[in-house]
């Protein structure tokens, strides 16, 4: 599983490049945590663009791209703070490398 997120917005409107994190190259435990979040977050049934809190212009918008072992591809795009728990614990584990 690839798992790409890339970030827009701010006060800057800065773009830094994006974070890819390949499951395949992470040890057993750390690549079971970020496969269970993945199922956790139900991210392959999320919309595009989640509705939901945090829709400031100066605000960070992600977009996370996962392509799936079974060739699923899902983009949503959504600020932080309207991430759910297992999402957020997600955007976590990957911007910290697994």
């Amino acid at each position: 599983m690839r798992i790409t997120v890339s970030r827009s917005g701010g006060l800057a409107g800065l773009r830094p490049p994006p974070i890819v994190l390949d499951t395949a190259t992470l040890a057993g435990a750390a690549k079971k945590r970020v496969e269970q979040l993945v199922v956790e977050c139900k991210f392959f049934d999320l919309p595009a663009t989640p509705t939901g809190a945090g829709k400031s212009a100066d605000q960070f918008l992600h977009h996370v791209t996962i392509a799936h072992d079974d060739g699923r591809e899902h983009t949503v795009e959504l600020h932080a703070d309207a991430a759910s728990g297992p999402l957020r614990d997600l955007l976590h584990l990957v911007r910290s490398g697994g």
